[in-house]
């Protein structure tokens, strides 16, 4: 279980929450004014499900020591939400929520020895 105390100590979870809560505050500010955020609950809900099964995945690769499925976890996941943000034209991940992203997803590859603080493993493959 020590990947899953590594993804709680680095805060992953908080951050998720943050990201996520981010992008309903957003929609619903819009809604009050009228105007559609281009993205719906439900679409939030599937981002929850792509940081979750990444999430899940690298504790149980760093578990493992497993270099091959981290690395597959961080591609599965950038490709994941360029998909959902494109379904979304392109309005559902912004500067915040990409912040957000790129911190929580490079984290977790640092804490899997993918990558070194400060390296951005996802420029191959992230579209947001």
């Amino acid at each position: 279980m020590e990947g899953k105390v590594q993804v709680e100590t680095n805060n992953y979870v908080e951050l998720k929450s943050e990201i996520l809560d981010g992008m309903r505050s957003y929609r619903e500010d819009l809604a009050q004014d009228g105007v559609d955020a281009g993205y719906s609950v439900q679409q939030i809900d599937e981002c929850e499900g792509i940081i979750d099964r990444f999430l899940e995945t690298m504790s149980a690769a760093a578990e493992r020591g497993d270099s091959a499925a981290a690395h597959g976890a961080v591609k599965d996941a950038v490709l994941g939400l360029n998909a959902l943000n494109a379904r979304c034209g392109h309005s559902l991940i912004e500067t915040d929520q990409r912040e957000g992203l790129c911190e929580l997803i490079l984290g977790a590859a640092v804490v899997a020895g993918l990558c070194a603080e400060g390296e951005d493993i996802t420029e191959e493959w992230r579209e947001w």
